[in-house]
């Protein structure tokens, strides 16, 4: 009887086991693929239910096992089955927690779509590289991604204190902030739909990663100063950071280069 066949593969970064059944179907285990975004199994379980409620699965992956690979290859240690889930279902996974905000989630999403259209401009213009010259473009897109999320995060933690201590209405605050760097306010960039995002770190339907470090920088500043109400603030970060101040127009503020 034929067995399943396994293999590592390196997903920006994070080593992960693939397995290919006697039918040929690719499938991942269930807690590699939780733990690649700092998940536990039991997180993937109850996605699992919630897909099979809505008819999204057409086996019943939640129990399905294959028996282990040790005794086979000569490998010591677990011996247990493994969970495993097809690579559809596993993407499916990555992609709701990246949805939800989960940042190790959302640089992986990333990187695999950057590296797939990567690939094919690539091969459309008879490029050629290797495989580990695509796997550190990933891991780069994927630490640039963490870094510019983690930063934004703690930025945007200061930026709340701040305008509590101070009264001011965050959701101002935070408008003005986005339209001084991005020339948007932050419903008209949700409006953009280029990523749903998790609105307890802020700015998430952002996707560049060095407008986010620009937003994080204004929202530091905006915070440190002890004096100043919300557009006092801004032009002051703006000037600190960018040398950018502001004149008025009919929209409100117009940016000009000092």
């Amino acid at each position: 009887m034929k067995k399943a066949r396994r293999a590592t593969i390196k997903i920006a970064g994070n080593e992960v086991e693939v397995f290919q059944l006697p039918d040929g179907e690719y499938v991942m285990s269930q807690s590699q693929v939780a733990l690649a975004v700092e998940k536990h199994r039991s997180l993937m379980l109850r996605f699992l239910d919630r897909m099979w409620l809505e008819g999204k699965l057409y086996k019943d992956y939640r129990s399905h096992k294959i028996p282990s690979l040790n005794d086979s290859e000569g490998r010591g240690g677990n011996n247990n089955p493994i969970s495993i889930i097809p690579i559809d279902i596993a993407s499916a996974f990555w992609m709701d927690q990246a949805f939800k905000g989960n940042i190790k989630a959302q640089s992986l999403v990333q990187a695999c779509v950057q590296e797939t259209l990567k690939r094919r401009c690539d091969k459309a213009f008879s490029q050629v590289k290797t495989e580990q010259e695509y796997e550190q473009e990933s891991i780069h897109s994927r630490e640039t991604w963490e870094q510019s999320r983690g930063f934004l995060r703690d930025a945007h933690a200061s930026f709340i204190n701040c305008c509590t201590a101070n009264t001011f209405v965050k959701s101002v605050a935070h408008d003005k902030i986005t339209l001084a760097v991005c020339g948007k306010t932050a419903r008209e960039l949700r409006e953009l739909e280029v990523i749903e995002g998790s609105p307890k770190v802020g700015l998430n339907h952002i996707e560049n990663a060095e407008v986010l470090r620009q937003i994080a920088k204004v929202k530091l500043e905006f915070a440190r100063y002890r004096t100043g109400n919300v557009d006092q603030r801004i032009d002051r970060a703006m000037l600190s950071i960018h040398g950018i101040q502001y004149e008025k127009s009919e929209r409100g503020r117009k940016l000009t280069i000092k």
